[in-house]
């Protein structure tokens, strides 16, 4: 049966998810804009400033490393905090720099305004990479991602050509203050716009998106340490660094190398235009190749979710052919043998007509320009592969809360790298006897980013399984723990309608705030389950509802009466014996679920009796017991301290009063389980400490663990025998580990006291 187009969307990107994407993409275009828009208008500059055109690939570097810097702080808050608010605060400050730098009168204030700029955009890319990823399905991020990429060359290309074209009949300045108005647009735009929840495209997480779930995990100080120990990451940030370097010489230094040497001979007033729009057709193959390697990425990701990170390797090792084929083959140009007769002065409005008949000439008297732009097509090419496929690959391997973290330390290294080149490029070229010596030198450090690239694809497989495997954990995790809570809200909505009863013939008010405070949850508990197909919790919610309204009316419709003037003694007695038959009726509805806390309670001593059974195998695993059990104790004594201060002060009836009597004992006992658990956990926190003094840190315990629970050996043992290098150490780690056994064994004897641990 043949399918119809109509049924195959171009992306499964949501509707909603459309205008932030849009935003993103829109700010990356003007941060990169932002970052090449001096290039052209060195020399402009360097007569104003009184200084040599070569003196301002420092403020740009200062720009690029401020920016690489404020990217790890940018991208750990990022997936830390509010995204959106990061975000915005960035972007601010990048603008008030561009505000800034049109104002600068001097170099050292220019400086300071780059810097500032550098500042806000390091917020940028790990922000939006992260933000995108959470919009894009894995199977289209090559695809998107190519198209920032395309985006960032675009911005580029448009950054010079603003400073190219505008510069010279505005200033130089006025660019930076057009890209500060549109930003200042796009930031009062953002605050309307609803981001993305994270991971909810992730097919392990499908089902939460399914109940309207949100995935709550955060990034912590300890998950800086997993992320940069991830292999896929690291190969990543170090290809960044190396493939950056030919990336920046060629941005930066293409149209300066033409300008100054290879058109030389063209008239001053056209020089840069020209050779602007020559460097500008060379990045063209860049767009193309990201078009290309993109979906070729997506493409190959299906059959093999290695496949992105071994094209990145294979047209980095194809690259360096064609780009040093490019170099070799490029000719100087003489205007005497293009026919042109230029005039002595060119004027404005013959600028566009020189400009197009000194390029066509150029093809024409020089065929060899044919090759040359030939191969730096192919080459440009080529270096979009890495480029559209490395944030889709570090957005496969890492968790989605990690993801702006390992976003903005690959971007560290690409800045840092971009702002090294340029901040040592008059030295290299120096060195190495010219410019052009220095560009082709640069082409050689796509060496070591291949390889790098081969790293990485033989690690990817591997570390996307275990990221699939955490995911499909926090899931189901998630999945329980939000039924687990509207159990609990539907029990303390229960509790608030027994506990009405007990005023509703001592204090009105009370007792109709009590109902309907039970009524706005059990609508909650209702909804959520409606909505989430839970569906027992629905129908328990929706019958109390129901129960909750019929004796509210009643009870409402009594307390009329009752309010009536000039009522005899006998109609108001009848009036209350209405009012305490729909106590007794209520009395006989059900109660909270007092048997499910007690083996809440019990189930968290389980937890601490597995974690005492786990400390000689598994200490890391041990200590995630403990956390367990410090949650659910927690939870039993926040859901019984509202009934037990609530209906302390009531006089009870003798067989209501047993009843909270166990419930105030279980309150009790719950609080001071969790100051004994919590005391547990610092005391084991502190050991841990306490070996990672010895040299055993809690990186050496996860591995030393999973080795004992493996092969059901002493972990104790092997600690000794490992780390104890001589008697002395070995002894003194001895004493340290017996701690352990000394905290546990005090555990009973701390619960049954209460500690006053808050």
């Amino acid at each position: 049966m043949p399918i119809s187009y109509r049924s195959m969307p171009l992306t499964n990107i949501k509707k909603k998810d459309i205008l932030p994407i849009v935003l993103i993409l829109v700010l990356l275009f003007i941060s990169v804009a932002c970052q090449s828009m001096l290039i052209p208008s060195y020399a402009i500059m360097g007569a104003e400033f009184g200084v040599t055109a070569e003196w301002f690939a420092i403020p740009d570097a200062f720009f690029v490393l401020i920016s690489a810097g404020f990217a790890i702080f940018w991208g750990y808050f990022a997936d830390k905090v509010d995204r959106i608010k990061v975000l915005m605060a960035g972007a601010f400050s990048w603008t008030f720099g561009m505000f800034f730098t049109f104002f600068s009168g001097n170099y050292t204030t220019l400086v300071w305004s780059r810097a500032l700029s550098g500042a806000g955009l390091g917020c940028v890319l790990p922000i939006g990479y992260s933000i995108i990823s959470d919009a894009i399905p894995p199977d289209e991020r090559s695809g998107w991602f190519g198209t920032i990429a395309i985006v960032s060359g675009i911005s580029n290309a448009s950054g010079q050509a603003l400073s190219s074209f505008l510069g010279p009949i505005t200033s130089w300045r006025f660019p930076f203050l057009l890209l500060s108005i549109v930003s200042c647009i796009v930031i009062f735009l953002m605050i309307f716009v609803k981001m993305p929840k994270r991971g909810e495209t992730e097919g392990e997480l499908i089902e939460l998106t399914h109940y309207n779930l949100e995935y709550s995990y955060k990034i912590s100080k300890d998950d800086f340490v997993a992320i940069t120990k991830k292999k896929t990451n690291r190969n990543l940030v170090l290809q960044g660094f190396f493939t950056l370097v030919p990336g920046t010489v060629l941005t930066f230094f293409l149209t300066t190398l033409l300008r100054e040497y290879y058109f030389f001979d063209i008239p001053d007033k056209i020089r840069l235009q020209t050779a602007t729009i020559f460097a500008g057709l060379i990045a063209a193959g860049y767009i193309l190749g990201n078009l290309i390697f993109s979906a070729l990425g997506d493409y190959l990701f299906k059959k093999n979710k290695v496949n992105r990170a071994r094209l990145g390797f294979v047209c980095l090792v194809l690259v360096i052919p064609f780009a040093l084929l490019l170099f070799f083959s490029i000719t100087v140009v003489d205007s005497s043998k293009l026919g042109i007769n230029y005039p002595a002065q060119i004027s404005n409005e013959e600028v566009g007509k020189y400009m197009l008949e000194t390029i066509i000439a150029i093809f024409t008297v020089y065929p060899s320009y044919y090759v040359t732009f030939s191969f730096a097509l192919i080459a440009s090419v080529l270096t979009a592969g890495p480029a559209a496929n490395k944030n889709a690959v570090m957005a496969d391997v890492n968790l989605p809360e990690h993801r702006g973290t390992a976003a903005s330390m690959i971007n560290l290294s690409e800045q840092m790298s971009k702002g090294l080149t340029l901040l040592f490029s008059s030295w290299l070229i120096g060195f190495l006897g010219g410019m052009f010596n220095m560009m082709v030198f640069s082409i050689l450090f796509w060496i070591p980013a291949g390889l790098f690239w081969y790293r990485a694809s033989k690690r990817v497989s591997d570390e996307m399984d275990a990221k699939s495997k955490i995911l499909s954990e926090r899931g189901q995790i998630t999945l329980i723990d939000h039924i687990f809570e509207l159990e609990i809200e539907m029990d303390k909505a229960t509790q608030k309608v027994q506990d009405s009863k007990y005023y509703i013939t001592l204090n009105e008010k009370k007792f109709f705030s009590l109902l309907e405070e039970a009524l706005k949850s059990f609508k909650f508990c209702a909804s959520e389950g409606g909505s989430r197909s839970i569906t027992n919790i629905e129908k328990k919610a929706n019958g109390m509802i129901h129960r909750v309204e019929q004796v509210r009316n009643e009870a409402k419709k009594i307390y009329k009466d009752l309010n009536k003037e000039k009522l005899s003694d006998e109609e108001i007695q009848k009036q209350k014996d209405l009012l305490e038959h729909i106590g007794e009726k209520i009395s006989v509805w059900g109660k909270s679920t007092f048997g499910e806390l007690q083996m809440y309670y019990e189930d968290a001593y389980i937890k601490i009796v597995e974690a005492k059974l786990l400390r000689k195998r598994d200490l890391i695993n041990s200590m995630g017991k403990i956390n367990e059990a410090i949650i659910i104790y927690h939870r039993v004594k926040h859901l019984l301290k509202e009934r037990v201060e609530d209906v302390e002060k009531i006089k009870l009836a003798k067989e209501e009063h047993k009843m909270f009597e166990k419930e105030h004992s279980l309150y009790e006992k719950s609080k001071n389980a969790l100051n004994a658990t919590v005391r547990l956990k610092e005391g084991i926190e502190k050991v841990i400490i306490q070996l990672s003094e010895k040299g055993i840190q809690k990186e050496d315990l996860m591995k030393i663990s999973d080795l004992t629970l493996e092969y059901q050996v002493n972990l104790y043992k092997v600690m000794e025998d490992t780390f104890g290098k001589d008697n002395k150490t070995k002894k003194s780690i001895q004493e340290v580990l017996k701690k352990i056994d000394q905290i546990f064994e005090q555990y009973d004897q701390w619960k049954e006291s209460d500690l006053k641990v808050f």
